[in-house]
């Protein structure tokens, strides 16, 4: 509930923003001039652009939401060192892979969710945050993908 309350917070913040660009927009447009036009011109484009990465980063923590009340990690896979728990997720998608074909440790076309999800939050245990994201993406475009 409290990070739902902070994306709130969150989205507040950015709101006021955008208004303020908003504001600051039509303050330039009043202005009359054609450096002014241009001027407004460029924060309106900063207010679509902050608009446009807002929602996807919503959209994104919604979707990573719902993978995370999907998983179930088997029994035998909880540990309490993040380091076997990252080797184990690499084994499942070596294993994935090998099952389809495709021949490399986590290739794109693995439409195995939940093993990449696995591998995302071994990731995140690791503070390796880059690779935890390109994960979790991995994981929710094989969710979409498996629904089709």
């Amino acid at each position: 509930m409290r990070q739902k309350l902070f994306v709130a917070l969150l989205v507040l913040i950015t709101a006021a923003y955008c208004w303020g660009l908003g504001w600051i927009a039509w303050g330039f447009v009043r202005a009359g001039s054609a450096v002014g036009y241009g001027l407004a011109v460029g924060v309106v484009i900063l207010l679509a652009l902050t608009v446009w990465v807002t929602w996807r980063e919503v959209l994104f923590g919604a979707a990573a939401g719902d993978l995370a009340r999907r998983y179930a990690p088997p029994a035998d896979a909880i540990q309490d060192d993040p380091r076997a728990e990252f080797e184990a997720a690499r084994a499942a998608l070596q294993d994935d892979d090998a099952r389809q074909g495709t021949g490399s440790p986590g290739h794109a076309e693995s439409r195995d969710w939940a093993g990449w999800f696995r591998l995302a939050l071994a990731y995140d245990a690791l503070r390796d945050r880059k690779n935890a994201r390109m994960a979790t993406r991995r994981a929710i475009d094989a969710r979409r993908a498996a629904r089709r």
